[in-house]
């Protein structure tokens, strides 16, 4: 009866998540002004004589972009559950697909550790978690040399209040980044803060704290190369598409801005379906201001960046999120702990 029971719960579930996430995606793509602005665009941009070879690049890249980060998420995993590739592959396109009518993304921890079969679910939560971080510090650290390269252009640095102010920034930007990349590789020290400020509770989550532990330096710091990796990967994916949909920008002055739209885009809490609109918003304000500051005007540039940054939502999150409701199947929300025979 417990079998049939645990059967039945897991098949709901299942049915519910792809339900879910096909409905946001309809929704997304035919009711979205964005999209048809791609529409409208893509007879134009399709002339360009680079326009399929720039496409075909974009999509492989998708698929180093999703292989970098199941390399990752494998080689975290793997201190609690020894799985493939190719599982962890499933499971991050799992990730993105539960993850896309769930705020800030939260549904992508829990789509990646119900593909395990053994490991504590929370363990593995904690573990995704930690390897998630390093993708956060990537964007910050790209995101803050965006900021000391595009501070000139905001405030002139042509009298020494504003050059001091100018030093003291980058200054304070370096420090900053020194303390975060220092507080992460030292990420271990958090099971002995957990230990000390528990007190007796800490038999209680003693093995959830341990994960702090389980990682080096060394991993960590693998994480982090991993992530800078696919940071530029998703950047030059962005930069092609802004090239394609006719912007003309340097890939220097490309990706200075969009270093300060992904850290925008970053610290704004979104549903991944709505972060279509967000990051369309923030990319034409960034753009418009770079325009502005330069003195020119272009404007036929705004419809070129909100069409990139769709095809980009599109192309990184969509096709993941459609893949990965085929892998929803292979779920198991409910599973028979063998120690004691009831559902885990």
């Amino acid at each position: 009866m417990k079998t049939k029971l645990r059967k039945t719960y897991n098949l709901l579930i299942r049915v519910f998540i792809i339900t879910m996430t096909f409905i946001f995606l309809y929704d997304q793509i035919f009711h979205s002004n964005d999209i048809q602005s791609v529409i409208d665009f893509f007879p134009q941009a399709i002339k360009s004589d680079w326009f399929v070879l720039q496409l075909i690049l974009v999509v492989v890249l998708l698929f180093v972009n999703y292989l970098l980060e199941s390399i990752k998420w494998k080689y975290f995993i793997d201190k609690l559950e020894n799985i493939s590739l190719l599982n962890s592959f499933e499971a991050v396109l799992t990730g993105i697909s539960v993850s896309m009518f769930m705020p800030n993304r939260v549904g992508d921890y829990f789509g990646r550790v119900f593909i395990l079969k053994k490991a504590d679910r929370i363990q593995a939560i904690l573990a995704t978690i930690i390897a998630s971080m390093s993708q956060l510090i990537a964007t910050i650290i790209f995101g803050s040399f965006a900021e000391i390269m595009a501070f000139p252009k905001i405030f002139a640095i042509d009298n020494s209040l504003n050059f001091g102010l100018y030093i003291g920034f980058i200054i304070g930007v370096i420090v900053a980044l020194f303390v975060i990349i220092f507080a992460y590789l030292n990420f271990s020290v958090f099971s002995g803060i957990i230990k000390r400020i528990s007190g007796r509770g800490y038999r209680k989550i003693k093995k959830y704290a341990n994960v702090f532990s389980l990682y080096s330096v060394k991993d960590l710091l693998f994480a982090l190369i991993i992530s800078l990796l696919r940071y530029l990967v998703f950047s030059f994916q962005f930069v092609l598409l802004l090239w394609m949909f006719q912007v003309e920008i340097s890939y220097f002055n490309a990706m200075t801005l969009i270093g300060l739209i992904y850290l925008g885009v970053t610290i704004i809490p979104t549903i991944a379906l709505t972060e279509i609109g967000v990051r369309g918003s923030v990319s034409v304000f960034v753009f418009n201001y770079y325009y502005e500051s330069m003195g020119i005007i272009n404007g036929s540039a705004e419809l070129g960046v909100v069409s990139a940054s769709t095809v980009l939502w599109f192309v990184n999150l969509v096709l993941p999120a459609a893949i990965g409701a085929f892998f929803v199947f292979n779920l198991k929300f409910f599973r028979k702990n063998s120690a004691n025979g009831k559902l885990d």
